[in-house]
């Protein structure tokens, strides 16, 4: 059965897609200039701010990072560090200019609503049951628990799971990231998994190749740690190293006995998050590596399938961008916007009237 916790621990990682829930075939033209995409060599004011203070691994992520960081760092870089430091956007704005970062009604309403259409989709096949938790160990046990309610319900012949944690240090980067995949399906004849990826959509159109890509971006980070866990590239002592758990501690009495209820053949009586640990990181070893993908496109009003994108994983493009990525983490690079071809997600940004992305492009362009 689901685990959930009254902390509601899922790290914003809420797999709700807002830069596909508007229509892209309403967008508006903008003027937007472009001189080519180079790194940028810290030359932007907010690049100065940041190494003035801190890389942004230190200043905004200082233990583990989430899936979602890495998905909109690959939509807009410039977006996700306005997002992280506001203060980095309001560089940009003239004294006495009233600025609202707040993000719109209407954007809101349609994450409520996808958020509606995931939760559905859960509660088709699990009910989420609340268990209480008082420390950071009981937090990343709950964690724990919700792959191994997978486990357990493959193992009992169940094809699919849903809002399953995956967790590790992907292609040796040194960070540790977490992240929730929408769903698992089992083949137990052939003994394959396959991620499928739910996006919903307040247009009733497919989106753009850029958004695609970006949503293939995201499986493929998913199938990897997901493949670091099956190939016993995950320790516990990678895990406590990144958390700073103490694996030893006995678990409080609430998760101790969510666990006796869910498993009455149990004999030990008392459990540590390092126990929860030690069985998911040795079960996840009999499983076999992911190698596909399908991300499912839903309206959100009518709830019906507007299309759906098969994806075979191509570990070694993955490798390329996701390092790339974070080499701006450890602030050993500037911050990089959009191209001029994705200038359109520019209509959907809340910080497109000050961003400094546009106007140094725009400046680029007149010389």
């Amino acid at each position: 059965m689901f685990e959930t916790d009254k902390t509601q621990h899922k790290d914003n990682d809420s797999n709700i897609d807002e830069w596909s829930d508007a229509d892209e075939d309403e967008l508006a033209k903008i003027d937007f200039f472009d001189n080519g995409c180079e790194l940028s060599k810290f030359s932007l004011e907010c690049d100065k701010l940041l190494s003035a203070e801190g890389t942004p691994l230190q200043r905004y992520r200082p233990k583990y990072l989430i899936v979602s960081d890495f998905v909109q760092q690959y939509w807009c870089e410039q977006q996700l560090l306005y997002r992280l430091s506001p203060e980095a956007y309001l560089l940009n704005v003239s004294p006495g200019v009233d600025v609202s970062i707040e993000e719109s009604a209407e954007s809101k309403e349609v994450k409520e609503r996808g958020s509606d259409v995931h939760l559905a989709r859960e509660l088709e096949i699990q009910v989420p049951v609340e268990v209480e938790v008082i420390t950071k160990e009981d937090a990343w046990a709950v964690k724990f628990l919700n792959i191994q309610t997978m486990i357990l319900a493959f193992t009992k012949g169940h094809r699919v799971a849903r809002e399953v944690p995956v967790f590790g240090v992907p292609f040796g980067s040194g960070f540790f990231v977490y992240g929730i995949i929408d769903e698992l399906q089992y083949n137990p004849d052939l003994h394959t998994v396959e991620i499928l990826e739910l996006k919903t959509r307040k247009s009733c159109y497919p989106p753009r190749k850029s958004q695609q890509d970006k949503d293939a971006f995201q499986v493929g980070l998913y199938a990897e740690m997901f493949n670091d866990l099956v190939r016993g590239m995950v320790t516990r002592e990678m895990v406590e190293n990144h958390l700073k758990l103490t694996l030893d501690t006995p678990l409080s009495g609430g998760i101790q006995r969510h666990i006796h209820q869910q498993n009455k053949k149990v004999k030990m009586k008392i459990f540590t998050c390092g126990d929860i640990l030690d069985m998911v990181l040795s079960q996840m070893q009999s499983f076999t590596c992911i190698t596909k993908g399908t991300v499912e496109y839903v309206h959100q009003e009518s709830r019906k399938q507007i299309s759906t994108f098969p994806m075979t994983l191509d570990q070694e493009k993955l490798r390329s961008l996701f390092l790339k990525q974070c080499e701006w983490w450890r602030g050993e690079r500037g911050t990089v916007g959009v191209d001029v071809e994705d200038c359109w997600k520019c209509s959907y940004c809340q910080f497109a009237p000050f961003c400094e992305w546009r106007a140094v492009k725009a400046a680029e362009s007149k010389h």
